[in-house]
């Protein structure tokens, strides 16, 4: 079984930055929202939501799964200890999206542990956001994060 570790630099929230959400495991890829993306991205969730649902977590969510879109079914994935205390969430929400990809029969699973700066995922993000090069990896758009937020 595959075993994928994912990380983020510049944190959905930080509205001033862009984000980049990578994985790794001796292949690699990596998704950026910029900022001005997020800004709007947030405004457009804001008034569809429950109170007490915040709209960082739903495009993080939806970031990983547009990142992991080539990964096979029955993929591990290791997801970074980013938000916690939203951890149940972000685990539902994922397996939502992926069982509606594989057909209600996603294989995988979902853990969340601290990836540490030895993590290429880390190394990745880390490199992709400071040096703020994002050629070569796909900058996501507005309708292809909104179209999984409704």
């Amino acid at each position: 079984m595959m075993r994928v570790e994912i990380d983020q630099s510049g944190k959905v929230e930080q509205l001033d930055t862009d984000t980049v959400i990578a994985y790794a495991n001796g292949k690699s890829n990596a998704v950026v929202i910029k900022a001005g993306l997020k800004r709007r991205l947030i405004q457009h969730l804001r008034p569809r939501l429950y109170p007490g649902n915040e709209p960082v977590f739903l495009i993080f969510v939806v970031a990983i799964y547009i990142l992991l879109e080539k990964m096979p079914n029955g993929t591990t994935l290791i997801i970074d200890e980013e938000y916690t205390g939203k951890e149940s969430y972000i685990r539902k929400v994922l397996e939502t999206l992926l069982n509606k990809r594989f057909h209600g029969k996603w294989l995988g699973n979902i853990r969340f542990e601290r990836i540490g700066k030895g993590s290429p995922a880390h190394n990745l993000c880390y490199q992709l956001h400071r040096k703020g090069q994002h050629r070569g990896y796909r900058s996501l758009k507005f309708d292809e994060i909104a179209k999984y937020l409704e």
